[in-house]
């Protein structure tokens, strides 16, 4: 048998083509873009001077992260490979107060921020970090788990809330908020009101008269989906007897421990959702629950585009101020996530428990706050920089599963 060999001025024309495709693949894959970070001072502040500054570029197909100080006053020129980034910073600020200069932190975030070309300018708004003086959540333990047949177990879900400061916190009247948006599906809403205020699907407050329920500083309060011994039903959860609170819903097929305190449902029924698609706050509510309910419904419409045709689409829920909000987290699936649901000044990122949508290995799993130091005396300083990707350990074992 023989073999046909190509003339050889179309093998070395066919080989020169390879090489080619080659080098342009190469280069295609490692083109650079300069590009210059321009940062946008917060509004209304005289005087203003900033230091301390680091900012992260996170390359979202490939998860890369590069890192920078290199600031001249308010620009960073900086040479990053092309894609799409997630853009955060952190610094300090110092301004001017009528006579007196205020000392404090500063914050921004940007996300899908796509970057091509030999060129590039980017402007990124900066805003004011409060100090923290209140609870924050420690752990989420959204996923739920699974019975020994493999089938999913329902109502062993809960939320615990931590005193960070060093004075005594009450948590009577604290809420807790579901968001209405899901971190895995960007929309349209209109009016967009994320840069105020937070949109609810459900909320609930701790009971009490303001100061029924003390909380030392080091110390936490559990919020159960149902308070109850579940390793009776599943031997592979958890006993949560010793909650500090429940989500109770009447009329409804609902387990209530008469022991345990009920929350109030302000708003729906806190159903929590296991597969990490929506994010959570606490607040604090500084006007009555009637006036809540009057004055803070927010309408929104979006149109839904399902193979081709556009579907408009509403409703009608509540919406939290976020100079009301405390403390926030944004919750997702690594492979889906989209945007976050909350104002970057309440977190800049988010965390996860499964990788990919439908992970059968999130079960049993939490995310929770990782913890900076521990004093003499046992005092756990929790990490609190409004950052869920910085802030939490995701796909972690639930600290009240014995």
């Amino acid at each position: 048998m023989k073999i046909k060999l190509l003339p050889i001025y179309l093998t070395i024309a066919v080989m020169a083509l390879l090489q080619s495709c080659s080098k342009d693949d190469d280069n295609y894959s490692g083109k650079q873009t300069a590009l210059t970070l321009k940062l946008i001072n917060p509004e209304d502040l005289n005087n203003v001077t900033l230091s301390n500054l680091s900012v992260s570029f996170k390359e979202l197909n490939t998860g890369k992260i590069t890192e920078s100080s290199s600031f001249t006053n308010n620009d960073l020129s900086i040479a990053l490979s092309e894609g799409s980034y997630e853009i955060s910073i952190n610094g300090k600020i110092n301004y001017s107060a009528g006579e007196s200069t205020v000392d404090a932190s500063v914050s921004g975030y940007k996300e899908s921020v796509v970057i091509t070309g030999q060129t590039a300018v980017v402007s990124l708004n900066l805003f004011l970090k409060t100090s923290q003086s209140d609870f924050i959540i420690e752990e989420v333990f959204f996923t739920g788990t699974k019975t020994a047949e493999g089938k999913q177990y329902l109502g062993d879900k809960y939320f615990k809330i931590y005193n960070n400061t060093d004075e005594v916190l009450y948590a009577d009247g604290l809420m807790i908020a579901q968001s209405e948006f899901m971190t895995i599906e960007k929309q349209n809403y209109t009016p967009n009101i994320m840069a105020k205020s937070f949109a609810a699907s459900a909320i609930a407050i701790v009971p009490g008269n303001g100061t029924t329920y003390p909380i030392a500083p080091g110390a936490y309060f559990i919020i159960a989906e149902d308070a109850i011994n579940h390793k009776e039903y599943n031997p592979g959860s958890m006993d949560l007897r010793t909650a500090n609170f429940e989500f109770y819903t009447e009329d409804a097929d609902d387990v209530d421990n008469p022991a345990v305190p009920n929350m109030e449902n302000l708003f729906s029924s806190m159903i929590i959702h296991n597969r990490g698609f929506k994010s959570f706050v606490i607040a604090r509510l500084p006007i009555n629950k009637d006036a809540f309910l009057a004055d803070y419904t927010y309408d929104y419409e979006y149109n839904m585009v399902i193979g081709g045709e556009s579907y408009p689409m509403g409703e009608s829920v509540y919406s939290i101020p976020n100079s009301w909000i405390v403390d926030a987290v944004n919750l997702s699936v690594a492979s889906e996530f989209q945007w976050i649901v909350t104002a970057p000044s309440l977190d800049m990122g988010w965390t996860y428990c499964g990788k990919v949508d439908a992970d059968q290995s999130r079960y049993g799993k939490s995310v929770r706050r990782k913890v900076l130091s521990t004093s003499s005396k046992g005092k756990k300083a929790l990490k609190d920089t409004n950052n869920s990707t910085l802030d939490f350990s995701p796909e972690v074992k639930p600290s009240l599963m014995n």
